[in-house]
């Protein structure tokens, strides 16, 4: 049957269901693509960069530290993006095929556009305040919106929990990695292989082959 049954007895089209192998390299694929917007936003910083310094040297004057600071930390952090925005789909990842709620790729581009728009936010306050205040700011309210849409997407707020016990530490490794310079890179390694490790014990028990289905899909396949 192409569809199953629904009112009037008219065929209703079957809900699309994934693996979860393949939802894992769709989830993988759209992390390497929004790194794209990340391009742009490095753009910007370096735009701004150059008119701060512009604007300074018509004054007669070096920009000053804070103000140079500021742009370079941000420049800093924008070169983690791809590993940050892969580690917070892999979280939704993990919450989607444990507890057996389907996410669509939709909601992943849109948890993804959440933290390009972090540094839109950390750039602009951090001219403003300073970098450690304006990722403070950018930070609690980015972390505030990803565990709260989790708590939406999953309707759990048991999950909403645990999304903000994840993302909390995940956004203060950022500003860790930013201010350790010599020692980022090993941290950051470090984190990721962590990240990584607790991904596969959650994930351990998971049918890769079977369908990534939540309870509406699996009643309309039975009825079907």
């Amino acid at each position: 049957m192409s569809g199953c049954l629904g009112w009037g007895g008219q065929a209703q089209p079957r809900t699309r269901t994934w693996s979860a192998g393949a939802k894992l390299i769709v989830v993988c694929v759209l992390a390497l693509l929004m790194n794209i917007p990340g391009l742009f936003v490095q753009g910007l910083v370096t735009d701004r960069m150059t008119r701060a310094a512009e604007a300074a040297a018509r004054i007669g004057g070096p920009a000053t530290p804070v103000t140079v600071d500021a742009y370079q930390s941000v420049n800093r952090s924008l070169k983690y993006v791809l590993l940050f925005e892969g580690l917070v789909f892999l979280t939704y990842f993990t919450f989607e095929v444990t507890s057996r709620k389907r996410v669509h790729p939709a909601q992943y581009v849109l948890v993804g556009v959440a933290q390009i728009i972090f540094y839109l936010l950390l750039l602009s306050l951090s001219e403003k305040v300073g970098f450690d205040v304006g990722f403070l700011l950018a930070g609690a309210a980015t972390v505030g919106l990803l565990s709260i849409n989790a708590e939406w997407v999953f309707a759990s707020w048991k999950l909403g929990l645990r999304a903000f016990a994840v993302f909390c530490p995940l956004y203060g490794l950022i500003y860790v990695l930013l201010r350790l310079k010599d020692w980022a890179l090993l941290v950051g390694a470090v984190a990721s292989f962590g990240a990584v490790a607790a991904a596969m014990y959650l994930t351990r028990e998971i049918d890769w082959y079977g369908t990534l289905a939540g309870s509406d899909g699996r009643r309309e396949a039975e009825n079907s």
